[in-house]
């Protein structure tokens, strides 16, 4: 192969001298195994790897980026990874040694997981949710280099409007009361209303939740749990196979627990406190979103909370 002379990335930058925070290459699809135990899981991510440049050099050697996700991605096909976020690990650390220049680097893994599951009495199918990693990494004029990483996952649940749903008991309780021929007393009437399932309007609602981690040998969560929450604090879950009783008995009960996004959120930080994941420390980020793709309204809701582990502490430890 035919040797270059003149290396354009090492040369001198023409004219001033400007930083470059980020740089590199996006949407790189790869297909990931992820492997725990007697668990498998099937991820199918578009990979970012930027660096930052300095102010004196021109551009960066491209080339090497796409080596290292190359390299990192063949070499977890021999050695599974537990998590996504041992993924970004490898490959932001192969960076930094390929790219002796840059002092910052950041990894993004987002994409579809495909997970086997068991749902109702139909024996196991196929569940897809999107899940995400980032791995940021910044190095200090000694060469210490910190590390911090975010993971993600998003599912889909119900929700079920809690206006509407007080606005038709309200209706009911009022033609009950102007017929004639319907003889109830307050008190019972008081029981059906609080144990029948009134009307409201109903959607798909997304729910998000992003964790800050530090550690990956002491932090590591499994988002499977993550969606686990998410999906518990929906009105109802989603399911692909329905059979009538099933369906009457999901539409009971998630019109039994209406949720506006904001309660959504609130339910999230519940249950992810209520989950008492493993020495998560109380610096630790979290970001829960919630966008409800409205059924009566031509827009979408949307809800978003950001907080630390430690705030939530304090509000739901009793």
């Amino acid at each position: 192969m035919h040797q270059f002379k003149k290396d354009l990335q090492n040369s001198d930058v023409v004219g001033f001298k400007l930083p470059i925070d980020k740089v590199g290459i996006k949407n790189v699809r790869k297909k990931v195994d992820i492997v725990q135990e007697n668990k498998k899981y099937s991820f199918y991510p578009k990979i970012s790897a930027l660096i930052s440049l300095p102010a004196e050099q021109r551009g960066i050697h491209m080339s090497r980026t796409a080596e290292t996700i190359e390299e990192i991605i063949n070499e977890v096909i021999f050695k599974p990874a537990p998590t996504i976020e041992r993924v970004g690990d490898r490959i932001a650390k192969k960076l930094l040694n390929r790219h002796p220049y840059t002092s910052k680097v950041e990894v993004k893994l987002e994409g579809e997981i495909i997970v086997q599951m068991r749902e109702n009495t139909h024996g196991n199918i196929q569940k897809s949710y999107d899940i995400s990693s980032c791995t940021n990494a910044k190095k200090d004029p000694s060469g210490e280099i910190d590390f911090n990483y975010f993971i993600g996952a998003t599912a889909l649940g119900m929700s079920c409007c809690p206006c509407a749903k007080e606005m038709s008991q309200e209706y009911t309780e009022e033609v009950i009361h102007a017929r004639k021929d319907i003889t109830i007393s307050e008190k019972d009437l008081k029981k059906l209303l609080n144990i029948l399932p009134f009307a409201s309007h109903n959607q798909r609602a997304k729910g998000t939740i992003t964790l800050q981690i530090k550690d990956l040998d002491h932090h590591e969560i499994d988002v499977i749990q993550l969606i686990d929450v998410i999906e518990e604090s929906m009105s109802g879950k989603i399911q692909s196979v329905l059979k009538r009783p099933e369906e009457a008995e999901l539409i009971r009960t998630a019109h039994l627990k209406p949720l506006f996004a904001e309660d959504i959120i609130r339910e999230m930080a519940r249950m992810f406190i209520k989950r008492d994941f493993p020495n998560l420390d109380d610096e630790f980020q979290i970001i829960f979103k919630v966008e409800s793709y409205e059924s009566i309204h031509p827009h979408d809701v949307y809800a978003e909370h950001k907080t630390t582990i430690g705030e939530l502490r304090i509000i739901f430890t009793d």
